[in-house]
């Protein structure tokens, strides 16, 4: 089930804390802890809800960057296009880890978050969360999304180690693959 108790408080803690720019380098920082419910057959924080919790941090952020105004204002939402995941260490049961996000950049097409998952100074998971603001008509290209910010669009600053991985397209890749051995068996 969705973590929306958890959702709430974090919610609630962020909207009483001071304001991020939303091209702030800043890290916003929410404290969890691995509950029961987070728990996969070997006792450690499951894959996939890592994933689920990298949400809390991502409500948080736009709670401190007030982007619930903007995305009203403009008629947008957001949407999660893709995400590249690392996971290095484990969690265990009622172990206490901070959770970071922060926004990266945008290129052309989307926009960058780097989210990732500390205990004690060490790193054990880290996420690039490629996403887009989106209007009834589709994708919203950063360009105009900026201009909406009355801030200058320069898709240069993404590092180019981010911009890297947004060229991968997995999807595109495997419905290319299975077209490519459709037409093998067919010959």
């Amino acid at each position: 089930m969705y973590p929306y108790l958890r959702l709430a408080k974090v919610l609630i803690i962020k909207r009483s804390q001071s304001k991020l720019d939303f091209y702030s380098r800043d890290s916003d920082t929410i404290s969890l802890m691995v509950l029961p419910q987070d728990l996969d057959p070997f006792l450690e924080l499951n894959n996939g809800r890592y994933v689920t919790l990298l949400d809390l941090g991502r409500y948080g952020y736009g709670a401190r960057v007030g982007i619930n105004s903007f995305l009203k204002k403009n008629r947008w939402s957001l949407t999660i296009a893709g995400t590249y995941n690392e996971y290095r260490h484990r969690l265990r049961l009622f172990q206490k880890f901070e959770l970071k996000t922060k926004i990266i950049g945008y290129d052309a097409d989307w926009f960058y978050f780097f989210q990732k998952i500390e205990r004690k100074g060490k790193t054990h998971m880290a996420s690039i969360v490629k996403y887009a603001f989106t209007s009834k008509n589709g994708i919203v290209k950063p360009k105009e999304v900026v201009a909406a910010m009355g801030e200058n669009y320069d898709p240069s600053e993404l590092p180019k180690w981010v911009t890297e991985i947004g060229k991968h397209q997995v999807f595109k890749k495997e419905i290319s693959a299975l077209r490519s051995v459709t037409k093998n068996e067919k010959t």
